[in-house]
């Protein structure tokens, strides 16, 4: 099997040294049909880069000798395009430049990296030109375009232009706005791509997350087409389900490794009508850990991706939308109305909110709602993403909450499979004013709290809502090494306490579910504790199911 290219962004690297490729050749074709300059926006570690290296080996003039040994197992090999190998790439990668301090230092990095791109295009391109480097980005472009001369043609690829725009957004608004608003720099150099463009520049291409700050730089940049949300598209830089059943067809267990993949990296989608997504760098890292090991990876999660939390804390905080949270842990998912276009001259309103959430990769689109789209959190990463995000907001609000006593919860699930202590606890905190001062006590907000103090443990595999073919898990724990011998299902149900009556029948409802799931090959039969858990107010009964 080839190797896994987990990490690797350079597409040339990526086929020389024999890594696996998921060919994505066949949308250059409907790339240069939709238009010349083309705007595509994803999460964070979602391909884009290894797309746009793609595209540069494919259109630059000077790699027309390398086509066969880039391409030849290619879609594009046998159907090229027009414009193969006909242009001379201007590439900007904006993924390295971190936000500073102030505007001057943001400025100067800015202005660093357009000059690099320039200077690395004269050399590349053999080309001696007689300009002045120390002059600002949208001068310096000016300037390279007054005065090169070539044979054809400029495509213009710009990577990540946002971001280091998204992080200043999140810290400081006002800045945000003076570098991207009027006379603001970074919107100048666009006016000055927009200038050119149809002249000695024929292509743009432009990556990056969020539309946010293409709204506020390229007002005077009006010639783009988004097709972020254009459901040819959805698949561009992710991966099908077909795609990795391709990539893991010679594993073993190759099912149970796809449905866990399933849980943790698929989700995504980014239209109505288009098919759920995987995260391809999530997905490349779990296949790369069972080919090198046999074992899948210790950490599900990222890093980086596990860190962002403080991210979604600062885009809530920007509108202080805490409803928009009580929606998703309440409900699972949140109906609004995606924003396209942002104005940063007027409040942030409820739906700008949740539009970012979603453009950050943190909420999918689910389907069609009464108001505008449902959004929901994608798979088990991004949970776990918001399980650091509400303990800390917990922490914020001064919920007590007995660490030593979830550790011993924890202890006692994998050594006995019971889940008494786990439960007392939450039942404590729930017994807090400051926690129903915080939050309206929901079914959902109850099993956020199981995921949230049980967040990083090394025992067991929590799966919130596990599908199986009659229905949803509430909460499935799945041994996943040798601390437990135990698997574990959990159907939650709650009552206010002036429900009370209504505990049979929740009970008898939980009991049906309970039956059907275990139908199912997914779950795991051996050693298997199967628990109904009815919450009145903040006091519960635990029913173990023989």
């Amino acid at each position: 099997m080839k190797k896994i290219p987990y990490g690797i962004s350079d597409y040339e690297k990526l086929i020389t040294n024999d890594y696996y490729y998921v060919d994505k050749t066949m949308y250059l074709e409907k790339l240069e049909d939709i238009g010349d300059t083309l705007i595509y926006l994803r999460p964070r570690r979602f391909g884009k880069t290894l797309f746009t290296s793609m595209m540069y080996y494919y259109y630059d003039i000077n790699s027309i000798d390398k086509f066969d040994t880039l391409f030849k197992d290619t879609y594009v090999y046998n159907n090229p395009t027009k414009d193969k190998n006909n242009y001379y790439i201007l590439k900007f990668d904006f993924s390295g430049m971190n936000s500073a301090e102030t505007i001057e230092e943001i400025k100067e990095k800015f202005n660093m990296c357009v000059k690099q791109s320039i200077i690395s295009f004269m050399k590349y391109y053999n080309l001696e030109l007689n300009i002045d480097f120390n002059i600002d980005a949208s001068d310096l472009l000016k300037s390279f375009l007054v005065n090169v001369e070539l044979d054809n043609k400029i495509y213009i690829i710009i990577d990540e232009y946002d971001n280091f725009t998204n992080s200043i957004l999140s810290s400081n608004t006002n800045i945000f706005k003076k570098i991207l608003g009027t006379n603001g720099f970074v919107k100048d150099f666009y006016a000055r791509i927009k200038e050119y463009r149809g002249t000695i520049i024929d292509r743009v291409f432009i990556t990056g997350v969020c539309s946010i700050s293409l709204d506020s730089m390229t007002s005077g940049f009006n010639v783009g087409i988004n097709i972020t949300n254009d459901y040819r598209f959805n698949a561009m830089t992710a991966l099908t389900h077909d795609e990795v059943k391709t990539l893991i067809k010679d594993l073993d267990n190759k099912e149970e490794i796809f449905n866990e993949m399933l849980e943790y990296y698929d989700g995504y989608k980014f239209n109505r009508i288009g098919e759920n997504v995987f995260n391809p760098t999530l997905t490349m890292y779990f296949v790369k850990n069972i080919i090198e090991t046999g074992e899948k990876p210790e950490v599900m999660l990222d890093s980086n991706i596990i860190s962002n939390y403080e991210q979604i804390r600062n885009i809530i905080s920007l509108g202080n939308y805490k409803e928009i949270i009580d929606d998703i842990y309440d409900n699972g998912e949140v109906d609004s109305i995606l924003t396209v276009n942002f104005d940063l001259n007027k409040q942030f309103k409820r739906e700008d909110i949740v539009s970012l959430l979603y453009y950050f990769g943190y909420l999918t689109i689910k389907r069609t709602g009464y108001i505008g789209t449902v959004f929901t959190i994608p798979n088990n990463v991004i949970k776990e993403v918001f399980n650091n995000y509400f303990m800390e907001i917990l922490e914020k609000e001064k919920v007590e909450i007995n660490n030593n006593e979830a550790n011993m919860g924890l202890i006692e699930m994998a050594e006995t499979g019971r889940i008494d202590k786990i439960t007392e606890v939450i039942s404590s905190i729930l017994k807090q004013d400051s926690f129903r001062d915080f939050i309206n006590i929901t079914e959902n907000v109850i099993k956020q709290m199981y995921l949230t103090l049980l967040n990083r443990n090394n025992a067991f595999d929590m799966i919130s809502e596990m599908e199986v073919k009659n229905g949803y898990v509430d909460i499935y724990f799945r041994n996943k090494n040798n601390l437990s011998i135990y698997n574990i299902m959990i159907e939650l149900k709650y009552l206010k306490k002036t429900e009370e009556s209504q505990y049979n029948q929740k009970y008898n409802e939980a009991l049906e579910q309970i039956n059907k799931y275990i139908e199912d090959d997914r779950i795991n039969k051996i050693n298997l504790k199967k628990y109904i858990v009815i919450f009145t107010g903040s006091d519960y009964k635990i029913t173990e199911i023989e």
